[in-house]
């Protein structure tokens, strides 16, 4: 039976406003040494010939490290999770999803007890549901498939996370097509079913295009907050955020960025003690004729700890370039580490990773992360509680491959290391993904193409790779 039709998302950010001058650096040189240890082998998460798409993953308090992801039984896609232990060695493959209908999406949290938290949407209908399974901690089952979304209408954009007291909070849009509004449930530790819904913007989506995008940080102290984008009555897109305080309730709507323009594709980051960074990817000014549509700028504003204000709007890249798909990562001093993708002229050709780093209160200059002539997409990023920066993005090579590159900045240090190769050189890479465990050991999962496909589009299969942590 021949696949469905896998969905390919991209993103295209323009427009621009001033900063200043900033010198960059860092190319990309190939290695093999980080400061965790030397990258290891690369292993299969999923077999050759197993249809699989979409990876992600999280590590547990032991270094165990779960990997879900959609897996092709030859009539539908359902959601399967693997676990691979802290010295190696993986064990088989579970499906969580229930068989005949295709789910998708799929979303992974783990708590500071090992307490695992997956979600997905359900497509058995044409109203998609948000679902959910647990495993208690030192547990080997999951336990019952919860539906948390109005089934009557559509769920998307499903995100999770695992707080400190070890309650799970799931966010999603909720809706028909431009009239979504982001939603929440808890599950409180312990408890048999989530708590009721909240309705956590203020209205619904009015442009039938947005789809909120949401991101959600937690801070040490359990604060959640959530970011999303909405369109507003003028076309533009804007970004607004939403904070629950520890004890549970939520707090006033904030926008964030300026009216006018589109701003999208937002991203969250919260420190261990409480202060929160948010970053995202604004077009040109809609106020300026003048100014081209074909740029974008990534723009960054931090939320100290204690406070409900934010701060300025800080433009992260150059004026009159083309930025987009922007990650954050908070270290527990403070340091904050960005990365987005970059092109110098307005078809955003043979992109670039770039990086800026945010310590002891000021920003420091663009740093490049990849080599220019071959273009970048899917940067990520992951930063240790040591402060141990790591990002990885696909690269283009040769004639018609994609490879997964990495580089690691050390923590207190401002240059990058030498950067490594993750992916081996046949295939076609796609969907990086990374985690770090509490001892610093980072883990990459990727889907790899084969080059010499039998059928066409369907020998897609996951690979990963771990750093060896000294000692």
């Amino acid at each position: 039976m021949p696949l469905p039709p896998r969905r390919a998302l991209a993103l295209a950010v323009v427009g621009a406003a001033a900063v200043p001058a900033m010198a960059v650096a860092g190319a990309f040189v190939p290695a093999t040494a980080e400061p965790q240890g030397p990258w290891g082998g690369v292993s299969n998460v999923s077999r050759s010939g197993s249809p699989s798409d979409d990876p992600r993953l999280a590590a547990a308090p032991t270094g165990s490290v779960s990997y879900v992801w959609e897996g092709w039984n030859g009539r539908t896609w359902q959601i399967r999770l693997r676990t691979r232990g802290p010295r190696g060695g993986f064990t088989p493959p579970i499906t969580l999803s229930a068989a005949g209908a295709n789910h998708e999406d799929p979303r992974i949290a783990i708590g500071a007890d090992g307490f695992t938290a997956v979600s997905w949407k359900n497509m058995r209908t044409w109203n998609r549901t948000v679902q959910v399974r647990v495993r208690q901690p030192g547990a080997r089952a999951f336990g019952p498939t919860r539906t948390i979304s109005n089934p009557h209408a559509d769920a998307t954009q499903n995100r999770i996370a695992v707080l400190p007291n070890g309650d799970v909070i799931v966010v999603w849009m909720q809706g028909q097509r431009g009239l979504r509004v982001l939603q929440a449930r808890v599950l409180k530790r312990g408890a048999k079913s989530f708590g009721r819904t909240v309705n956590v913007s203020r209205g619904p989506v009015i442009d039938s295009e947005a789809e909120g995008d949401p991101s959600i940080a937690v801070a040490g102290d359990g604060a959640v907050t959530v970011a999303w984008e909405v369109a507003t009555r003028d076309g533009s897109f804007v970004i607004q955020v939403r904070r629950r305080s520890p004890g549970g309730s939520w707090g006033q709507v904030q926008g964030l960025s300026r009216p006018g323009a589109q701003s999208n594709d937002v991203k969250v980051a919260a420190s261990s003690t409480g202060e929160v960074v948010a970053i995202w990817a604004r077009e040109h000014d809609a106020s300026n004729p003048s100014s081209s549509g074909a740029f974008g700028q990534i723009q960054a504003r931090i939320r100290p700890a204690g406070s409900t204000a934010w701060g300025p709007i800080t433009n992260l890249s150059r004026a009159g370039t083309h930025a987009s798909d922007p990650q954050v990562g908070i270290a527990p001093d403070g340091t904050i580490t960005t990365v987005w993708e970059w092109a110098s002229d307005a078809l955003a050709a043979r992109k670039q990773t770039q990086s800026r780093t945010r310590a002891a209160g000021a920003w420091g200059p663009v740093q490049a992360l990849s080599q220019r002539g071959k273009d970048v997409d899917d940067p990520v990023l992951v930063v240790a509680t040591d402060g141990t920066a790591t990002a990885a993005w696909k690269r283009s090579y040769g004639r018609a491959g994609v490879r997964v590159q990495a580089r690691t900045r050390p923590a207190g240090a401002t240059a990058w290391n030498s950067g490594v190769w993750l992916s081996g050189a046949r295939g076609e890479a796609d969907e990086p993904r990374l985690t770090v465990a509490p001892n610093g050991v980072v883990t990459a999962v990727w889907k790899l193409s084969s080059p010499l496909r039998v059928v066409p589009d369907q020998n897609f299969y996951l690979q990963t790779r771990s750093t060896a942590f000294p000692g």
